[in-house]
């Protein structure tokens, strides 16, 4: 079994993409349709949940002493709950894959390849990721770090070229609506930020443990990434208009000129998109990989939950019917299964000591 560690810090930056795409890209459409104007105000709520939550995901690391959480589980609870685990992950994980890839492969279509079949494109996708997956985590840590370079400098350059298009006055006035859009587009930011669980599953592949104010640290910085394009959103486009395009954070980009000759600079937004999706894909592969306790041909049994994620992103679903599924189904029920998950695993690592004196009295 690979024993590579990594730093935290590096982590941290796998979480900033593979995370950072949820947030940045695909919560923003629900969110502005949600909550409208005031949207951003779930935002800061969503942080605010979402660092008390962190206080229960860090004991969850201190208590399970940084394990591989399916191995703790499978020593000190039983092996059917181990697997039972497992599988949850495993479809958590291929779903999530399997959305991130259609949404990806949608607007390449739509944007830039509308005649190249879509078939193609996951074929060369999701293989790319495939053998990505195979590898260990510091050579994911590595490539995510050059990748996210080019994706955090594109962010700031088209955030100051579409300065003159802003206006600030579009966030007022706040609450128009009453509180409650902004609660319930709370929901849809607690989805992304609940992702943040990743760090437990893949806890023991840090070298040192976690400390609250890395918690601290990866929530601000999603937060961060939500605001950006959110703000932006509304600000140059509107309210109304920006809860009526299918990637808001793209459309941004179409805004975008240097001077009165240089324009058309959105192809740069295919490298953001592309190199967030290529990593979050591969991440979530190989996290079914790497908890995976029967490590041969592992690699190799990977084939099953790539050719579902293929097949789910390629079903001939209408784009109206599925948006419908996203904002009203998955999203909502990806924020309740991951706390209800989250709790899960908290109440086990609080009754394993106890079953542990029953043995021991016994």
């Amino acid at each position: 079994m690979n024993q590579t560690k990594i730093p935290i810090i590096q982590l941290i930056f796998i979480a900033i993409t593979n995370i950072g795409l949820s947030v940045h890209v695909l919560l923003i459409p629900p969110l502005i349709q949600t909550a409208g104007r005031d949207a951003w105000l779930s935002i800061f709520i969503a942080l605010v949940i979402t660092l008390l939550w962190s206080w229960l995901l860090l004991t969850l690391h201190r208590k399970t002493n940084g394990m591989n959480i399916i191995k703790w589980i499978d020593k000190y609870i039983s092996k059917s709950m181990s697997m039972a685990i497992y599988i949850f992950i495993s479809f958590f994980s291929t779903v999530t894959a399997a959305v991130t890839l259609r949404e990806t492969i949608t607007w390449t279509s739509i944007s830039f390849l509308p005649e190249t079949p879509k078939f193609l494109l996951v074929v060369i996708l999701i293989l790319a990721c495939w053998y990505t997956s195979t590898t260990n985590i510091s050579s994911l840590a590595s490539l995510n770090v050059f990748i996210l370079i080019f994706i955090v400098a594109f962010g700031i350059f088209v955030s100051i070229a579409n300065t003159p298009e802003k206006d600030i006055s579009l966030l007022q006035p706040f609450l128009e609506n009453g509180i409650q859009p902004v609660l319930n587009g709370t929901l849809y930011q607690l989805s992304g930020m609940g992702e943040v669980i990743f760090f437990i599953l893949l806890q023991h592949k840090v070298s040192k443990p976690y400390q609250f104010k890395h918690f601290v640290y990866i929530s601000i910085i999603l937060t961060g990434l939500t605001l950006g394009p959110l703000i932006g959103s509304i600000i140059e486009f509107g309210p109304i208009e920006a809860g009526r395009q299918r990637f808001p954070a793209y459309e941004q980009w179409g805004l975008v000129a240097i001077g009165d000759f240089i324009e058309h600079l959105d192809f740069l937004s295919l490298y953001q998109w592309l190199s967030g999706a290529f990593i979050r894909i591969s991440t979530h592969l190989f996290i079914i990989r790497e908890l995976n306790l029967k490590k041969k041909h592992t690699s190799k049994w990977l084939f099953i939950p790539v050719l579902v994620i293929s097949c789910l992103a390629l079903l001939p679903i209408n784009d109206s019917i599925y948006i419908h599924f996203l904002h009203f189904y998955y999203f909502p029920s990806t924020c309740i299964l991951i706390f209800i998950f989250s709790f899960v695993l908290y109440l086990l690592v609080v009754i394993k000591p106890f079953r542990k004196q029953e043995k021991n009295y016994v």
